[in-house]
């Protein structure tokens, strides 16, 4: 991999690499820490960014230097709920001790928090809109961005079932409208007043061409994504 982006960055000049991977920091010992050294043993201009999503609970204070180090100009991470409940109920990933725990480690690292965005979901069943505005107030009294993520049921599992219970939509219900495809079964007034209050909870950041490039990640010109130098030298 690190040959692969060295590649990249040399021969076509891309800045920009991707990893839509939400494993990206599982066993980072062994894995992406051994590929962010050695990008910067090499001294590859290039930037990095994760839109899907980091594990939070792996952010150690060993990691996050690495991944500031490395230029990782995106950095969002999937808290989706902090109401413990849910949290448990959803697989336990995350709990609100570690999530504070990963900012500190974040900020002290070097980032601002205008660069730190936390994905909040709403839409899932038996959620209450009081589950998710609590949630982005508590996010947002970390000092960091709060980027609201809508729930997609996945067939086959428990939480699709309880979606069909929940929102009364058939089981054999077209793919194409899984996608976000809870909201459409709720009113679109309480989503829209979400969204108002994350956009009021993010106006205390000052907006700069710097800070909403970093926020606002879509892939340019000349940047690649790991599935695509996956795929691109096969």
């Amino acid at each position: 991999m690190i040959d692969e982006i060295e590649y990249y960055v040399q021969a076509f000049g891309v800045k920009h690499i991707a990893f839509y991977d939400d494993a990206l920091l599982v066993n980072a010992q062994r894995h992406i820490g051994i590929i962010l050294e050695g990008v910067l043993r090499k001294g590859l201009n290039c930037y990095f960014h994760t839109p899907n999503g980091l594990h939070i609970r792996l952010i150690d204070r060993w990691l996050a230097d690495l991944l500031y180090k490395a230029n990782f100009k995106t950095i969002r991470l999937s808290l989706e709920t902090s109401i413990d409940t849910i949290q448990i109920q959803t697989g336990g990933k995350v709990c609100n001790l570690e999530f504070e725990q990963a900012i500190q480690n974040l900020k002290e690292a070097g980032y601002s928090p205008q660069e730190i965005e936390v994905y909040v979901m709403c839409g899932l069943p038996g959620q209450r809109d009081e589950d998710i505005e609590m949630s982005i107030h508590y996010v947002a009294r970390q000092g960091v961005r709060v980027r609201l993520v809508e729930f997609s049921p996945i067939p086959g599992t428990k939480e699709y079932s309880k979606a069909m219970l929940e929102f009364g939509f058939a089981p054999d219900i077209d793919p194409l409208l899984h996608n976000n495809s809870a909201l459409s079964f709720q009113t679109r007034q309480s989503y829209q007043q979400m969204k108002n209050l994350v956009t009021r909870m993010n106006s205390r950041f000052a907006v700069s061409s710097s800070s909403t490039a970093m926020t606002a990640f879509h892939p340019p010109p000349r940047s690649l994504t790991t599935r695509q130098i996956s795929r691109s030298r096969a």
